[in-house]
């Protein structure tokens, strides 16, 4: 096969020549880019305003779909981007929670007994949260969790692009969504890149 027939029959050309590793390493450099806003806080919004990233996004994410997904399920306004992404990239249909809290209800298409999973783009508050991070973040895909199960679907799983709320604590997100929901939990990346650590002692130079 030719450069021509490899560029034409690759979905994303640079899938043609990068690792997965690479482009996963690419993907999470062009988010924090455009996503950081200097105080720790994550803009969403710009992440999901790329049509590059949301493409790449996508296809990271299809990845980690279970066997057997019948519809995704997202908050509405704030995953319809990246979920629209992923039923483009997949063709899968989906399904919007509005409102929040004990408020949320699911609209548009669904049915009892459909194996769901719930996409929610950030998971997290701000970077340097309390000890119960974890808890707080879990809420935000909590409500979604709640309505698809009451409308009777089945829940496995909860992906996310970022996730900011396992920096602080012992426990992580998805062992609150574990606990409470019985559900596994996916992020692609950390909301932010952890810093550097080591535990060697510094060494006099001299």
């Amino acid at each position: 096969m030719n450069l021509a027939q490899v560029l034409r029959t690759a979905p994303d050309a640079p899938s043609a020549f990068q690792s997965a590793r690479q482009r996963s390493a690419e993907l999470y450099a062009d988010i924090l880019a455009v996503a950081p806003g200097g105080d720790g806080r994550v803009d969403i919004e710009a992440v999901q305003s790329r049509p590059s990233i949301l493409r790449r996004t996508a296809a990271l994410l299809s990845e980690a779909l279970p066997p057997g997904t019948d519809r995704l399920v997202c908050a509405a306004p704030d995953g319809i981007a990246v979920t629209t992404a992923l039923a483009l990239h997949t063709g899968l249909p989906f399904a919007t929670v509005t409102g929040t809290g004990d408020d949320a209800r699911l609209t548009g298409e669904a049915h009892a007994g459909e194996h769901a999973v719930v996409v929610v783009p950030l998971v997290g508050a701000a970077q340097g949260a309390a000890q119960g991070a974890a808890q707080d973040a879990a809420q935000c895909a909590a409500p979604v969790v709640r309505a698809a199960l009451d409308a009777g679907m089945r829940v496995s799983h909860v992906l996310s692009v970022l996730d900011s709320g396992s920096a602080s604590g012992d426990r992580s997100v998805a062992d609150v969504l574990r606990e409470q929901y019985e559900v596994r939990f996916h992020a692609l990346f950390p909301a932010l890149p952890a810093l550097p650590t080591t535990d060697q002692k510094e060494v006099d130079p001299r």
